[in-house]
């Protein structure tokens, strides 16, 4: 049986960009360097088994020179040696490490003593030396050598949070994005997505950014000292994702977490979803964490950083709890996120309602001078100046309807909402003293729409509205003529087509214009001879 948080039983104001894009951001990276590290990590083996076989023969060379219980010719710990040399993989190499170091009498703690030892020698301690060694440790040496360059080169190494290399400090943030293995991948952004997109939500992206990264700083200083000798790299998010789920302890007490289940019973397969809130969820975990770092600390031979974990987690915690006693989260980051929302359309600014209430009191001119402040300060917000237009509208604000409309109905059009650009226009047009000041050029984009999906009766309202208007004769004669065509073809009304033409033609606006209207009206009467005498 087994289950996995999938998501929360929560909406969000906004899109979470900045979690969708750290996700992307470690699955790239992992696209990149799963490759790489397979590479490498080959490179690496191939040079360490060498190493190590060269360093036991080293190790035995040595003993037998003080020591005549250690033979070197003898055929078995030979053959152990290129039994070493000939393995595929690290686990092959650990079986024949034992069986070799079983022969000795030796075990691994010997052999690391004995490699810091050579360390610290030279080739003038072996040129003495009749039995080969001194070649044997020139060839340590270079292998040593290749395989500090094969460590190098792999990017967990080059990149990966190393105890004993602390003073790297771009690793502290660098490790976050590098993972070993597809699974340890998805299960990190898995927990990234589920917590990550309700703080980003509640905190706004740039404060999200910070206290992620800074997480995970902590989370690995907190690894690093307790083996400062260590030269094992740690990598992966997880120390930023725990600090993450602290956070969304406090702040998300009791959102519900949303789990996926699967459990076979008597071959039989049971899935489906339920919910736990965090408060229940979250702490287990913490709680489960402390107790396999005990465990592990009591038992060894885990890879999992279970420190970064826990110091990721209370970090996450204390940030979460500072901000809310000190006020810091209300006073400075509320405040920013609710501007965001009122910038994205999410919430309403606070100052429309006031605005509104002005107009209530009969305070007209404060009232359309705030909405005015509104605007300028979110010029592009095309739902709140159809807001405003509509209030105008109410109040019977007809000149202000009209310019305000204007604008939205041009914003409609730049975002290619012609549903509601066609609406608005509509519903300006039936306004009185209102389409004078409405672009007639947005008008005869509206009323072409509306043609082509059919609506001929309310493109005729559009096109009429402009020949009635004060407008160029150009853009009048534009309009008779798509109203021609409009009567013509889509309501089958030619009497009417040929009389809006010859408006068109009494405007006079020269012979490319006249030709334009004659084909029109001679493609017309061809269509309909018994109009050929109109």
């Amino acid at each position: 049986m087994f289950f996995i948080p999938i998501g929360t039983k929560s909406t969000l104001a906004l899109k979470p960009k900045l979690t969708i894009g750290l996700i992307a951001t470690n699955i790239i990276v992992a696209i990149i360097s799963f490759p790489l590290m397979i590479q490498t990590e080959k490179k690496c083996f191939e040079v360490q088994r060498e190493r190590l076989a060269t360093e036991l023969r080293l190790l035995v060379k040595d003993r037998s020179h003080s020591d005549d219980s250690y033979e070197y010719q003898n055929m078995f710990i030979d053959g152990s040696f290129k039994n070493i040399e000939k393995t595929s993989d690290y686990s092959e190499l650990e079986f024949e490490l034992i069986e070799s170091m079983s022969l000795l009498g030796v075990t691994f703690e010997d052999l690391e003593d004995y490699e810091e030892e050579l360390k610290g020698k030279t080739e003038q301690d072996f040129i003495h030396r009749p039995d080969g060694m001194a070649d044997d440790f020139a060839e340590w040496k270079r292998l040593i050598a290749k395989e500090e360059a094969a460590f190098n080169r792999n990017i967990n190494f080059s990149l990966g949070l190393i105890p004993s290399k602390m003073g790297r400090i771009h690793t502290f943030f660098s490790h976050l994005f590098l993972h070993g293995g597809i699974w340890h991948l998805l299960g990190n952004m898995l927990f990234l997505w589920v917590v990550g997109c309700l703080l980003e939500d509640s905190w706004g992206r740039i404060p999200f950014l910070m206290f992620y990264l800074a997480g995970g700083a902590l989370a690995g200083l907190a690894h690093c000292l307790q083996d400062t000798s260590s030269v094992v790299p740690l990598i992966g998010a997880s120390g930023a994702i725990a600090a993450a789920m602290g956070a969304f302890t406090i702040k998300h007490f009791w959102t519900k977490i949303k789990f996926f289940y699967f459990f076979m019973f008597f071959f039989r397969p049971y899935w489906g979803t339920f919910h736990l809130p965090a408060f229940v969820f979250l702490p287990f975990w913490f709680i489960e964490q402390l107790v396999m770092k005990s465990l592990t600390d009591f038992v060894g031979g885990s890879d999992v950083a279970y420190l970064a974990h826990i110091a990721g987690y209370a970090s996450g915690v204390t940030v979460a709890l500072g901000a809310r006693i000190t006020g810091f989260e209300d006073r400075f980051i509320t405040p920013r996120v609710h501007k965001n929302q009122v910038n994205a359309g999410v919430l309403k600014d606070p100052r429309f309602d006031k605005a509104c209430d002005m107009l209530n009191d009969g305070r007209t001119e404060e009232a359309i001078s705030l909405f005015n402040r509104i605007i300028a300060d979110r010029p592009d917000d095309v739902n709140t100046l159809q807001d405003i237009a509509i209030i105008y509208k109410e109040n019977g604000l007809k000149s202000e309807y009209r310019k305000i409309s204007s604008r939205a109905m041009k914003s409609l059009m730049r975002e290619s909402r012609l549903e509601e650009a066609a609406e608005l226009a509509l519903n300006s047009i039936r306004v009185k003293q209102c389409a004078s000041s409405i672009d007639p050029q947005v008008l005869l984009r509206i009323g072409k729409w509306l043609s082509e999906q059919n609506r001929a009766g309310e493109a005729h309202d559009i096109y009429s509205h402009i020949t009635q208007n004060k407008n160029s004769p150009q853009v009048t004669a534009k309009a008779y003529i798509k109203l021609a065509k409009l009567l013509n073809y889509d309501m089958i009304n030619p009497k009417d087509a040929l009389t809006a033409l010859k408006r068109a033609r009494s405007l006079g606006l020269g012979d490319e214009w006249t030709e334009r209207i004659q084909e029109l009206e001679d493609a017309i009467r061809e269509e309909h001879p018994e109009f050929c005498g109109v």
